[in-house]
């Protein structure tokens, strides 16, 4: 069984064990650092997740998601500055990544920058441009 149907079947330590051994196998693979990363965030290891997805962008740079993922951690162990450094390289990324600018707002909030409505405005338009209303009534 794969670590994505581990994790999916709620095995977490499995499917981190079985990124342990891709990773073993081929110590340059990507997607199993981030899902290996991914599993560690879901099971409360902030700083495993972060090693591994620090990882993720030193193999492959231009993976908007795991920025998206690292700003996530970085933002939960108080690195504000750091989550809103990632969010900046997703949202140079991928300009249209309405999170990006949400996330990115609230960041900037919790450290008292009043330039945070401009992203969560930001944010707002695209929601509602690409059709989730959800998210743009939240």
């Amino acid at each position: 069984m794969s670590g994505i149907s581990k994790f999916n079947l709620g095995d977490k330590q499995g499917a981190i064990a079985d990124y342990d051994k891709a990773i073993e196998f081929k110590p340059d693979f990507a997607y199993a650092y981030f899902n290996r990363g991914f599993a560690k965030e879901d099971l409360g290891d902030k700083l495993g997740s972060l090693n591994d997805y620090n990882e993720v962008i030193r193999l492959k740079p231009n993976i908007a998601d795991t920025y998206y993922r690292r700003g996530s951690v970085r933002s939960d162990l108080g690195d504000k500055q750091g989550a809103i450094s990632d969010y900046d390289e997703i949202i140079r990324l991928k300009p249209d990544f309405a999170y990006a600018y949400l996330l990115r707002g609230i960041a900037k909030d919790d450290l008292g920058d009043k330039s945070r409505i401009t992203d969560v405005l930001r944010a707002a338009e695209l929601f509602k441009m690409q059709g989730d209303l959800e998210s743009y009534n939240a």
